[in-house]
């Protein structure tokens, strides 16, 4: 089974690196876009993949449910999600989505909390 991810990034720069580094985990219908008006980018974090056997895997902004973060912090969030403007979309194989999380980090993609 496959999953699609949407990952944002600040450049087309950025998301064209990530997708060549993405490149060896065999990602399938990628495209790269600017992101279009109407998508709503609050809510989206940078991503962080939690390793091991964690059930937690993800973006930045679990911990909300332990630690609710203050608003001055999710302004923040916000402040830095208006400054992407590139998109990366692609479907990849769940066994190698890990490891495609490993290189969005790596990459400084951004994803939507609520999506991964």
């Amino acid at each position: 089974m496959k999953k699609h991810v949407e990952a944002f990034f600040k450049n087309e720069n950025d998301a064209e690196g990530a997708r060549a580094a993405l490149q060896k985990v065999a990602i399938e219908n990628d495209t790269i876009e600017a992101i279009p008006e109407q998508k709503n980018v609050k809510g989206v974090v940078p991503v962080l993949n939690q390793s091991g056997t964690s059930a937690v895997t993800g973006v930045a902004g679990f911990t909300d449910f332990l630690n609710p973060k203050k608003d001055t912090q999710r302004a923040e969030e916000d402040e830095e999600a208006g400054h992407l403007t590139q998109l990366l979309q692609f479907d990849v194989k769940e066994e190698d989505y890990q490891e495609a999380l490993s290189i969005l980090e790596e990459n400084k993609a951004h994803m939507d909390q609520d999506k991964i």
